[in-house]
């Protein structure tokens, strides 16, 4: 099965991804031959916010598939986005559902762990408030997020509540240093990381799956729960919701 990415900047002139369309067909490009097949588009919120474009996210999202086609890169493209916990209170539930992914009747969400200022308080209280309003959370990167990591019983915590974990493929590849390194392979041996994406944003942050798997099978996990968490794993939480099933440490 080929690999999903389910965070991903490709968004052209929108945030910290592609400046123009020429510069996303050539990040999509670099996807396709890293072996993805599919990519949900995530730019960041605020940004979307900050530009006034967030009712348009759908609508630009096509805009990038029709250039994709044009251009002949074979990539499938879903509409997403990546939710900052202090932009939660900004959203109300039709905007929540604009960036939500997943089946129509088990929406969810992809919610950043802070990386900066440490707020822990604030980031559990958000992804809290997500799910009371009707989405499911999905965690970005908490690898990278120290406090999260460091509180004992947090991410634990989160997984009770419903919440899955994607770890970023570039903390893998140590991209994001030693610790973040040390804490993507913990999640990973644990059995509480659910999927692993790039968060690719260009040429020099670019899409890294491959790496990662090999960086996996190196440190002990069984190829097929490697690859099952950047393929059969997100596509499940695009079909299904989290309902679906994980990958087992067994495979």
């Amino acid at each position: 099965m080929q690999r999903a990415e389910l965070h991903f900047h490709l968004l052209p002139a929108v945030d910290d991804g592609p400046a123009d369309f020429d510069e996303a067909v050539a990040l999509a490009r670099l996807a396709v031959a890293d072996g993805t097949s599919l990519v949900t588009v995530t730019p960041h919120v605020r940004d979307l916010l900050d530009i006034g474009i967030l009712h348009e996210l759908a609508e630009r999202v096509a805009r990038v598939a029709d250039a994709l086609r044009d251009a002949a890169v074979p990539l499938e493209l879903r509409s997403g986005a990546e939710l900052a916990h202090d932009d939660v209170a900004l959203l109300d539930d039709a905007a929540l559902e604009a960036i939500a992914q997943g089946p129509p009747d088990a929406r969810w969400v992809l919610i950043e762990a802070p990386l900066f200022g440490g707020d822990l308080d604030g980031f559990l209280a958000a992804t809290a408030e997500v799910r009371a309003r009707g989405f499911a959370t999905l965690i970005g990167h908490p690898e990278r997020c120290a406090v999260l990591m460091q509180e004992r019983g947090a991410v634990a915590a989160e997984r009770r509540a419903g919440a899955r974990l994607q770890i970023n493929g570039s903390s893998l590849t140590g991209f994001h240093g030693a610790d973040a390194l040390a804490r993507g392979l913990e999640l990973i041996r644990s059995g509480a990381a659910d999927v692993i994406a790039s968060d690719a944003h260009g040429p020099e942050r670019p899409p890294v799956l491959s790496a990662a798997l090999e960086a996996l099978v190196a440190d002990g996990t069984p190829p097929a729960v490697a690859q099952a968490l950047a393929s059969s794993a997100p596509r499940a939480l695009l079909r299904h919701g989290f309902g679906a099933p994980r990958a087992s440490r067994a495979a």
